[in-house]
């Protein structure tokens, strides 16, 4: 009986009904209460409020090589969730794991479903794949196929009506911006628009999580700056969106939260502010000359050197590293006033790019 119990509400969790759905269904059919609340507590392993995936302790090695060792963090529903990592560091293992194309070796992956109920990638990873898109860094698209048959053959393949296939084809077509470009090859598509049509094949059974592995590695400034305006918008829709990439000027402009995933585990995580937080709570003040001489500068400075904690040069730039720039905007400001020759000056708090470097050091 236990076991029945326990398949029969796996099943019908399965087929989109919520926790109390369930549980009114199997009172009424005459299952004993005490069965009825304890299996649905095995079957709907809880997340707290908000939390859409929960990776808890997971590990990855293939034959002697450790990738991932202990990896534990939530994702939220509805954020940009980013992961930032040397090359080599696990990152697309770890999104491997994730939506089930890999299994971990230890741990698991759980993922909140709309329905309110909640499932072990590793145990189900069929049914995770209906609410999960996944663009990996090879396109998974055909070359030879127009953008529409490509977008009409992954509906296909989700099952999608004939109805359902055309209303969801035409509307990301729409989305994505190739709506003029439906009818060419796909290997005829610029790079920029072979992005795009490759984010569309995975949003075609409109998951709730759209995974994306490097999805700007081969595209320049320009197309990346697009591309990152259509995953805002693709975000701004409901879709909770997880990626990895080595741009860190865009993720710590794009992403609510980032994981950092060194040395096979992550070692910090937390918004770009938190990041730069842990890193220092000194400023940087940049400043250039015309004669890009700072000896006389470098003399005024040492004065106060008791407000600053660290001046190098950066290609042509003073940089100035301070937990008080007042101080040193004083200074600076003083002998510009005596020299003349300051060309540009600014203040910031430290990049994501140089706290990466300082956790890489460190």
């Amino acid at each position: 009986m236990d076991d029945a119990l326990a398949e029969h509400i796996r099943m019908t969790a399965e087929k989109g009904l919520s926790r109390d759905e369930i549980r009114k269904l199997l009172l009424a059919a005459g299952w004993p209460e005490p069965y009825v609340t304890g299996y649905i507590a095995k079957t709907f392993k809880t997340l707290e409020q908000g939390i859409i995936i929960r990776a808890h302790s997971l590990a990855k090695r293939f034959e002697t090589n450790s990738v991932l060792e202990n990896v534990d963090f939530d994702v939220r529903q509805g954020e940009i969730f980013g992961i930032i990592g040397m090359s080599g560091a696990g990152k697309t293992t770890l999104l491997n794991i994730l939506v089930g194309f890999l299994n971990p070796d230890q741990g698991d992956v759980v993922l909140a479903l709309p329905n309110g109920t909640t499932h072990s990638v590793l145990k189900n990873p069929d049914l995770i794949k209906q609410h999960i898109g996944f663009s990996t860094q090879t396109p998974s698209f055909y070359g030879k196929l127009t953008v529409r048959e490509n977008l009409e053959h992954f509906a296909r393949l989700y099952h999608l009506t004939e109805s359902d296939l055309i209303r969801r084809c035409n509307a990301l077509m729409e989305l994505v911006g190739l709506k003029e470009a439906r009818d060419v090859a796909a290997t005829h598509l610029s790079g920029g628009m072979q992005k795009r049509l490759d984010i569309a094949c995975a949003l075609l059974h409109d998951p709730s999580i759209l995974v994306l592995d490097e999805p700007t590695a081969d595209l320049d400034p320009i197309l990346r700056k697009q591309f990152w305006d259509l995953i805002r918008q693709i975000n701004a829709k409901g879709t909770t969106i997880l990626l990895a990439s080595h741009f860190l000027a865009e993720i710590e402009l794009l992403c609510s939260r980032i994981a950092i995933l060194q040395n096979k585990r992550i070692v910090e995580l937390g918004t770009a502010q938190e990041l730069r937080n842990i890193y220092s709570k000194n400023y940087e003040i940049f400043l250039s000359t015309t004669s890009r001489d700072y000896d006389k500068l470098l003399v005024e400075l040492q004065r106060r050197k008791r407000y600053f904690t660290k001046v190098t040069q950066e290609a042509g730039e003073l940089v100035i590293e301070t937990p008080q720039p007042e101080h040193i905007l004083t200074t600076i400001s003083s002998y510009a006033e005596k020299q003349r020759d300051l060309e540009s000056l600014h203040l910031a708090r430290p990049t994501l790019g140089r706290v990466f470097e300082a956790i890489i050091k460190r």
